[in-house]
């Protein structure tokens, strides 16, 4: 079609980061009225994208990047003329692109991706704050598996697993906060627990579930991809979570989230203004004092106490 402006996102990073992009896309598609958006990224954050109907034309690569299928896909990207190419991985595979304007970000810029690209745009970050896009369908199927056909508990998301166990807040202090939240005399009494995680996290989900009494856990049964849980979490009144992907997806959602942090540095939690972090008595400066690397097989978060974030949690809610 003539008129075309070519836009080449490349997102070739971690899920968490190629979220970032999901407000960028609909902003440039709203000021660029004939922007045709290509989006590279991963086969892992692919999955973020795969219903949103911004986006023209999405190619996944998994595995490395010098994988004959991946350098050929690449090769094929660099043989077109973009009017803009945005790189956030970053790598050097921007540098292939012919493109008019180009922007890499800057891995040494204390600024995050939204902030780096928002002030390329001139634009405040809040106003490209990331916000996947969900087909009608999907909604509905998510909705129904809550709701059940009928008037049905409020919902509370709970995220209880990560990556690495120094930023892994024990489970059983998350089921006496789910317990405490949600008894009788609690602030969401009456409410339904739904838990949420990555595969690799199954025992640690399991392990919450068979501590919070089963009347008040919600199953939406099989494995919940990141989409179904950010229709879900739409519908939920708070969600809980370590600082992983789920706490980006939560605060996507538009829902109230909560991040606890130890070994993580705010300058990389959600920028949302429904998103709020919460930490222990040490900084992480403090932390890293006694762990320069961040790659100890030791929890970090146990100095985080039940009561300092059921508080955190109870009076932000209620001054909403």
């Amino acid at each position: 079609m003539t008129g075309e402006f070519p836009i080449l996102l490349l997102a070739l990073c971690e899920p968490a980061k190629a979220l970032s992009l999901s407000g960028v896309i609909a902003r440039l598609k709203s000021e660029i009225p004939h922007a045709r958006i290509t989006l590279a990224t991963t086969q892992a954050s692919a999955a973020l994208f795969q219903d949103d109907d911004l986006i023209d034309e999405l190619q996944a690569f998994e595995g490395a990047l010098f994988k004959l299928k991946s350098l050929h896909g690449l090769s094929e990207l660099s043989r077109r003329k973009w009017g803009l190419c945005v790189d956030i991985g970053p790598t050097l595979i921007s540098r292939m692109m012919k493109a008019k304007t180009r922007f890499t970000l800057n891995p040494n810029d204390t600024a995050g991706v939204l902030e780096q690209i928002a002030a390329k745009l001139r634009l405040d970050p809040l106003e490209i704050t990331p916000r996947l896009r969900v087909s009608p369908r999907r909604e509905a199927q998510v909705r129904t598996l809550i709701d059940n056909g009928r008037e049905t508990a409020p919902l509370i998301v709970m995220a209880p697993g990560a990556g690495w166990i120094g930023r892994r807040w024990p489970t059983e202090r998350f089921a006496v906060l789910a317990t405490r939240l949600m008894r009788e005399d609690g602030p969401f009494a009456n409410h339904r627990l739904l838990i949420i995680g990555a595969e690799a996290d199954r025992d640690t989900l399991q392990a919450l579930r068979m501590a919070t009494p089963r009347a008040q856990v919600m199953e939406i049964g099989g494995h919940v991809t990141v989409l179904n849980a950010y229709a879900a979490l739409r519908q939920a009144v708070l969600f809980v979570g370590n600082d992983e992907l789920w706490l980006h997806i939560a605060a996507a959602s538009g829902t109230a989230a909560f991040g606890l942090f130890g070994p993580s540095d705010e300058a990389d939690a959600p920028i949302s203004g429904n998103a709020m972090t919460i930490r222990g008595p040490r900084s992480l400066g403090e932390i890293q004092a006694v762990d320069p690397k961040l790659k100890q097989n030791v929890c970090h978060m146990l100095d985080l106490t039940i009561d300092r974030v059921a508080a955190v949690i109870e009076k932000d809610m209620a001054d909403r």
